[in-house]
């Protein structure tokens, strides 16, 4: 009789101590893989924030790698055929999703002071992580289609400097796509069409394909100060945009998109009067900064810059034209260095 309470003693501890676990722990399936993402993870020590934080980050890292073999193992997203440019995207996106954050990801923590022994379980319901995500792939879409006819307008307008930049800023929008697109094949098993692939590479390939073109171009930002007998005029910069536009350059009204500062100051002086004929000399000091290193790359002062006229004033224009040639051909020589 002893022996038999003794049992039923035990049994209604042990079963008492089990009941005490999470049902994730006794249980594998209790979040089946059919409907969840899942990561688990479980340590012998001593419970402290450090132990606990560090638990659950092993068990996110464990959903984060059965993620990555998943999307490895879809071979159409290493050969795409629209583009091979883009064939490694999807590859390359998975090394990094240990730092990313999944919505919808949850963890749950458990530690046996019996044994111990610590316990941690990542997971996020796979309907909720596709429809927020799907969700997200075309929101994203939608911002790159605006940004691109955008900066397609500002190159058609000539302003390549504001189109460069704008395209530029399109480029990060491909990595939050590509997380959310391999998101989505781990959880389909396959290249889902609502992930949407083959209009992110038609995107990205037409942003690659600008930026390739405007790399091209010699965006200048001009800034200049002008005078005539100590009246502000506006004559030279126009002109030398005209000139330099035939050489390949672009102007921006916004210098962090130049790659060049082009910097003009000129004034007039009066010369002699030659039978009703009067001349007068431009001086002007060009200087020329790279953006990219913030060197001053070309500085030059010209004198004696003659034109003549009826008057003064007029003299003092065509002066202006005179130096426009001999100008343009000394910052065309520096830019194409």
């Amino acid at each position: 009789m002893k022996r038999n309470l003794t049992t039923v003693l035990f049994l209604f501890v042990a079963s008492f101590a089990f009941a005490q676990k999470p049902m994730w722990i006794i249980n594998s399936e209790y979040y089946p893989k059919t409907e969840y993402l899942t990561g688990f993870s479980t340590n012998k020590g001593v419970e402290t924030p450090t132990f606990i934080k560090s638990l659950k980050a092993s068990a996110k890292s464990e959903l984060i790698e059965s993620i990555k073999v998943q999307v490895s193992s879809i071979k159409a997203l290493h050969k795409s055929e629209q583009n091979g440019i883009y064939s490694e995207d999807y590859t390359a996106t998975t090394t990094s999703f240990a730092n990313a954050e999944i919505n919808g990801l949850k963890t749950e923590y458990y530690y046996d002071k019996t044994s111990q022994t610590g316990y941690a379980l990542a997971y996020a319901e796979k309907s909720e992580v596709k429809g927020w995500y799907k969700a997200n792939i075309s929101f994203i879409l939608q911002k790159i289609e605006t940004a691109v006819n955008n900066a397609k307008q500002f190159e058609a307008t000539g302003n390549k400097g504001k189109s460069k930049r704008t395209f530029e800023e399109i480029l990060p929008l491909f990595d939050e796509l590509n997380f959310s697109q391999s998101l989505l094949i781990a959880i389909e098993g396959n290249e889902p069409e609502y992930a949407q692939i083959p209009e992110t590479l038609a995107f990205k390939s037409t942003v690659i394909q600008a930026l390739s073109r405007l790399q091209a171009a010699i965006i200048v930002f001009v800034q200049s100060k002008e005078t005539n007998f100590g009246k502000q005029v506006h004559i030279l910069a126009p002109k030398l945009k005209a000139e330099l536009s035939e050489h390949g350059c672009s102007f921006t009204d916004n210098p962090n998109e130049a790659d060049w500062i082009l910097n003009i100051n000129t004034s007039t002086r009066k010369g002699s009067e030659v039978d009703g004929i009067y001349f007068s000399y431009l001086d002007a000091e060009i200087s020329l900064i790279e953006l990219r290193t913030g060197k001053e790359i070309y500085n030059n002062n010209f004198t004696d810059l003659k034109g003549g006229a009826l008057d003064y004033d007029r003299a003092g224009r065509k002066a202006y034209d005179t130096g426009l040639k001999q100008i343009t051909a000394e910052i065309v020589k520096n830019l194409e260095k």
